[in-house]
């Protein structure tokens, strides 16, 4: 083949591949990807982070805990009993909430402890938190069958913490004094028997 025949197809390659390289200059940056909360910011940006501690109670309802109030032990669908400790917040996303709750033995120093991620409900007053009728919004901490406490866990003076940390990691934590109770309609007797001190697993509760 004559080189000279050659020629002008590969100046003509050349410089469309130039021209490529050089469009490639041009190209937009994509945008960044969407936000996939549609709940919003709580508050108010660049302020601190505020909760406030709630538990459900036996009639199905959340309520501010504060020291020395009663707190009601109860039955999840999975069995055995729990607290239900939840938060009320402000100054942070709605979404992506790492939720955490622990019932403490002041006398023993243990600790039975859950956390979870969830979404806080906006309340609309720049506050969002857990959901009475969804209890995966609550920390669920397994307190009974009461193989970890040195002494029974009703009609005893226990501390409950709950600790909430937003998607840019800021904490906050608040710590209160309780009385974990067995009030839940029908289900006492059962209750005050796997949650006493030295409750063998598959001991039966008359």
């Amino acid at each position: 083949m004559d080189r000279a025949a050659a020629s002008p197809p590969l100046v003509a390659l050349l410089a469309l591949l130039f021209a490529g390289a050089a469009c490639g200059d041009d190209r937009e940056t994509p945008p960044p990807p969407e936000d996939p909360c549609k709940l919003g910011f709580l508050g108010e940006e660049g302020e601190d982070l505020r909760i406030e501690v709630i538990a459900l109670g036996a009639d199905g309802a959340a309520r501010p805990v504060d020291d020395g109030d009663a707190l009601d032990i109860l039955m999840p669908p999975q069995g055995g009993r729990v607290v239900f400790l939840g938060a009320r917040a402000t100054n942070l996303s709605a979404c992506g909430v790492q939720l955490s709750g622990s019932l403490r033995d002041t006398v023993s120093g243990r600790v039975m402890s859950e956390s979870r991620t969830i979404n806080l409900d906006p309340t609309g007053d720049g506050w969002g938190a857990s959901v009475d009728v969804d209890i995966s919004t609550f920390a669920n901490v397994g307190v009974c069958p009461n193989n970890w406490s040195g002494r029974d866990i009703y009609d005893e003076d226990y501390e409950i913490v709950v600790q909430v940390r937003d998607r840019d990691g800021r904490m906050a934590k608040e710590t209160r004094r309780v009385r974990p109770a067995c009030g839940e309609p029908g289900l006492e007797i059962e209750c005050r028997c796997i949650c006493k001190h030295g409750y063998i697993l598959g001991e039966a509760c008359e």
